[in-house]
């Protein structure tokens, strides 16, 4: 037989895997977030194991692997599709799935997986669980390493629910399941008429945003690749002045968002975990090209105080941060921790233990409150700041003005004709003195306290000299 004809057969027989095995839904989806015409498939002859209970052969799996280009950057991913025995994972199935994890690890580029899947191949059996256990085995094994998305089209069953909450960043269409146990048997034993929805996954930041569409989902995909994997051009003026921020931080409960905004490159801010803890925010935005973490209290949500929730998000975002070399912004407005029923004092710690130990440069800017617990946790020049600076409407302290006039004052207080009034001017006295950004610039304690207008400017100049930041020999 010639070369072409050996080449008829070759396209003859990759036509007929492909009809016989569906896979359209995957193949639709991979086209979606791939730029047209670069996306290559891997192991498209893998073929599904015929069984004792289910004697089928000759099918391919129904999961589409391969790598291309998102918007030029390299990117590796995997389609299941739920048309193809439900998309249950077998095999071979996840040999495929592992094979493209291996390659995306070598080549240094992020991995999508894009799910639909009921889980494991019941009729075969063990195989199928061992398959299921490599997954995310191998999932487990590229954390920190290469960037892992994950997007849910459909269902998200049993272990595999593990890979969106595993994923450095997870989209799911609202119209999706994602559970570990049937959301049936948890109605009937617990009552939970909310288990495996979407809403529940947002809510308990399992999943970071939800779209309304497959082609939402992989807008939002393509989204986060460009501003992570990224350095952009941009022509908003490094030297752009923004007087907003003090008409901003001086409103009462104002929504923080609203100033990274203002400060960001274009305006461009990507938030996560939105669903979870809102009284701390935390995301992505652009400065001078460069893409930066942003951590920062939102006094439009609970007053902006911390809790458990709150420092377990904000510390699983600056973890992944470190991990990939992006700079971090902590803005700071709280008064510190709300007391909480059953309080978790070891969640709570989570956020200054990540600050403490990321190596990345870290700016942070006190934009209002910045007390005690609260403060040391959101990164003061104590607890791991590169460069510390504050407004002038700053208040940095041990403890809110409030509470500390009455600790200090306490005996004035009950002496004075009018306590209210005394108490009044105790708490004034304490902002002007032992509150003020000025009296912790004195003692060293920050770099700068800085005119609002500048503030992008600053935290330019700052990320720009911390460029080349190695680890502090002392540490």
């Amino acid at each position: 037989m010639d070369i072409q004809a050996k080449v008829s057969q070759l396209e003859q027989r990759r036509s007929e895997i492909e009809s016989s095995a569906g896979q359209n839904l995957a193949r639709e989806r991979l086209a979606m977030l791939f730029d047209e015409g670069t996306f290559v498939e891997v192991g498209a002859f893998v073929k599904q194991r015929p069984t004792e209970f289910y004697p089928m052969s000759g099918a391919a799996e129904g999961v589409v692997t391969g790598y291309g280009s998102v918007d030029g950057k390299l990117v590796f991913a995997f389609a299941q599709d739920s048309a193809v025995l439900k998309g249950s994972i077998s095999q071979m199935h996840a040999e495929k799935i592992v094979s493209i994890v291996k390659m995306a690890a070598k080549a240094g580029a992020p991995i999508v997986s894009m799910i639909d899947s009921c889980g494991l191949r019941l009729h075969e059996g063990v195989d199928a669980l061992n398959g299921y256990g490599k997954i995310l085995s191998a999932f487990s094994k590229i954390a920190g390493q290469i960037i892992h998305i994950s997007v849910v089209f459909g269902t998200s069953a049993g272990a595999l629910s593990f890979l969106p909450a595993m994923a450095d960043y997870a989209v799911a269409v609202r119209k999706s399941e994602i559970f570990l146990s049937s959301p049936a048997v948890v109605l009937s034993r617990l009552g939970d008429a909310e288990a495996g929805t979407v809403e529940k996954a947002y809510r308990d930041g399992v999943v970071s945003v939800i779209a309304e569409t497959d082609a939402d989902a992989c807008a939002r995909v393509q989204e986060y690749i460009n501003m992570v994997c990224d350095v952009r051009i941009t022509e908003d003026d490094i030297n752009r002045l923004t007087p907003e921020i003090a008409g901003i931080v001086s409103q009462p409960s104002y929504d923080v968002r609203d100033a990274i905004r203002v400060l960001a490159d274009d305006g461009r801010f990507l938030e996560l975990y939105a669903g979870q803890a809102a009284n701390i925010t935390v995301g992505f935005m652009g400065l001078n090209g460069s893409t930066i973490g942003v951590v920062a209290n939102n006094p439009a949500f609970d007053d902006g105080a911390l809790n458990a929730a709150a420092s377990k998000k904000a510390a699983k975002f600056i973890d992944f941060c470190d991990a990939y070399d992006i700079p971090l912004l902590s803005l700071v407005d709280t008064d510190g921790f709300c007391a909480e029923k059953d309080e978790n004092i070891e969640d709570c710690s989570l956020l200054l233990s990540a600050f403490v130990y990321a190596d990345v440069p870290k700016v942070s800017v006190a934009l209002g409150r910045a007390y005690g617990a609260g403060y040391l946790s959101m990164c003061a020049q104590a607890t791991g700041a590169d460069i510390a600076y504050a407004l002038p409407s700053a208040q940095i302290a041990a403890l809110p003005a409030e509470t500390g006039a009455i600790f200090l004052g306490d005996q004035k207080i009950a002496q004075a004709e009018d306590p209210g009034e005394q108490r009044q001017a105790l708490i004034e006295e304490y902002k002007e003195i032992l509150s003020s950004p000025y009296e912790a610039a004195e003692h060293g304690y920050l770099d700068d306290i800085i005119d609002p207008a500048t503030t992008r400017q600053l935290l330019a100049s700052s990320f720009d000299m911390l460029a080349d930041k190695s680890a502090y020999p002392f540490a």
